[in-house]
């Protein structure tokens, strides 16, 4: 008998078997059987998969499956604006899916699309197909609940082909590599990267650290690569070994203060990777010069964020300083917390509680980070700092996806795919919220909520031709928020 070489058997999964032909490999699905008369298991054949080859499995066309494109009778309806506009704002995602993937590249593409439109679990993906015209544009992709588990295990194995994909991604020169981790909440016993940890909500549950990589360019931030580790290990150890899997040889972390330690700091330091920390306002590293002198006499200059004012202030370093400290003064925030906080005793303090708040009060509106990136100022340091709120953004976009802060996966290589495909759900996602965020939409819509009121742009039959059907005045209107115009024939 022919040996199997590695990289084929690596697609023998659990309940198939792989045979050799001449010069090819086929994949079966398997299965065992008592037999009385023998008193022993013997295997059984339940069907024919596909041929296997170093790329993948090249799915079985079986001879009673009709060749010919699906029909649909006239005055048929099917979804068409939603999976539209994510398609028009994601076509590069497409081009290169189809570079690294090949054949693969439509039905990964369109589990995205539908995954981002419907926020849907998995079982749900066949029906929303069905009904979409993503099925005419992409015909006869295999949806059903069986080939899903098994095109997700081998999609699973395809990690080196995902990171080639994401390299697409990362800038080649003048851009900050952002990074920044989520806990994902992990149950199953089979995956032994789950482990118990410690996140920001007090959680202890076996969870996985995911790490996300932001690219920010020209004042646009955008997800570009993940990785997953054990949930007990910590952000710092991740960095390097993330940066390496990336190509790149720089970047800048931006931690929130519950990461922050002088043990972190120094982790940092020896690993030569730049960071901006907050220091919590009571911290004892920075000095408060400016905050004992009247008014904003002590502060060194002024600029404009988002309409507001913001003081600063650079405490004094050695030549030999491998950091800088910060101090930040908002006048808006500062107004908001003198008559916000402390007020509900005015006219019956004592003394010393008096004393208390005119103490607290030198520290309203102040925000301090320490920075080894030398080479930025004041302004640009908090600039790059406040990027921060995006990152959360995007967390917040990857946790709204059918909460996606939890994983139901019960094999590492399911995982995996999961993680990828919630990957291009995000990047989705985030081009919608940058189209919004040009227009100033921000306010009136969230960019899942376009995906759901587009959901009622529909096209119907019309013989073998689709045509438009009304638009929606509410479905118009957020079309025109992220800067296209609704269409007026099928594409």
């Amino acid at each position: 008998m022919k040996k199997i070489p590695n990289e084929i058997k690596r697609y023998r999964l659990r309940g198939t078997e792989i045979k050799s032909v001449g010069n090819n490999f086929y994949l079966y699905r398997v299965s065992c059987k008592w037999d009385k008369e023998l008193k022993k298991y013997r295997k059984v054949t339940l069907g024919y998969i596909g041929r296997v080859t170093p790329e993948g499995i090249i799915e079985a066309h079986h001879r009673n499956e009709k060749s010919k494109p699906i029909s649909y009778p006239s005055g048929y309806s099917l979804e068409y604006g939603s999976t539209w506009l994510l398609r028009t704002v994601g076509q590069d995602i497409l081009d290169n899916l189809q570079k690294h993937f090949g054949s693969d590249a439509t039905w990964i593409y369109s589990v995205a699309l539908l995954r981002t439109a419907r926020h849907c679990a998995f079982r749900y993906l066949e029906h929303y197909y069905n009904v979409s015209y993503l099925s005419v544009v992409f015909p006869k992709l295999p949806m059903s609940s069986s080939s899903l588990s098994n095109k997700m295990q081998e999609l699973g194995m395809r990690r080196d082909t995902m990171v080639n994909f994401m390299r697409e991604y990362i800038p080649s020169k003048n851009f900050y590599a952002i990074f920044d981790g989520t806990s994902i909440v992990c149950n199953s016993n089979n995956i032994s990267d789950a482990q118990r940890g410690y996140n920001s909500h007090g959680c202890h549950d076996p969870q996985l650290n995911l790490m996300y990589a932001l690219a920010l360019e020209e004042k646009k931030i955008c997800p570009i690569f993940y990785k997953n580790y054990p949930g007990s290990v910590r952000d710092v150890s991740a960095f390097q070994n993330m940066m390496c899997e990336m190509g790149i040889t720089s970047a800048v972390v931006l931690a929130d203060k519950g990461f922050y330690s002088e043990a972190n700091g120094s982790e940092l330091d020896t690993l030569n990777i730049p960071y901006i920390m907050p220091l919590r306002r009571n911290s004892i590293e920075y000095e408060k010069t400016p905050l004992l002198k009247p008014g904003t006499t002590g502060f060194e200059g002024r600029f404009l964020h988002n309409g507001r004012i913001i003081w600063y202030w650079t405490q004094p370093c050695g030549e030999d300083s491998k950091c800088r400290y910060f101090i930040y003064m908002d006048e808006t925030l500062r107004h908001m917390e003198s008559i916000g906080r402390m007020t509900g005793k005015i006219g019956n303090e004592t003394a010393e509680e008096l004393k208390e708040i005119q103490n607290a009060q030198l520290l309203f509106g102040t925000f301090v980070l320490k920075s080894t990136l030398l080479s930025a100022g004041a302004e640009e340091t908090y600039k790059i700092y406040k990027t921060r709120e995006d990152v959360e953004q995007l967390f917040d976009i990857y946790k709204d996806e059918e909460d996606f802060k939890t994983t139901g996966m019960h094999s590492k290589e399911t995982m995996e795919a999961t993680f990828f495909l919630n990957h291009l759900s995000t990047m989705l996602l985030y081009k919608l919220y940058e189209k919004l965020q040009e227009k100033n939409m921000l306010k009136q819509y969230a960019a899942s909520k376009i995906c759901d009121i587009l959901w009622d742009v529909r096209v119907s039959s019309i013989g073998k031709e689709w045509q438009m059907e009304p638009i929606p005045k509410l479905s118009r209107k957020a079309i025109i928020a992220t800067g296209f115009q609704p269409p007026k024939e099928v594409i």
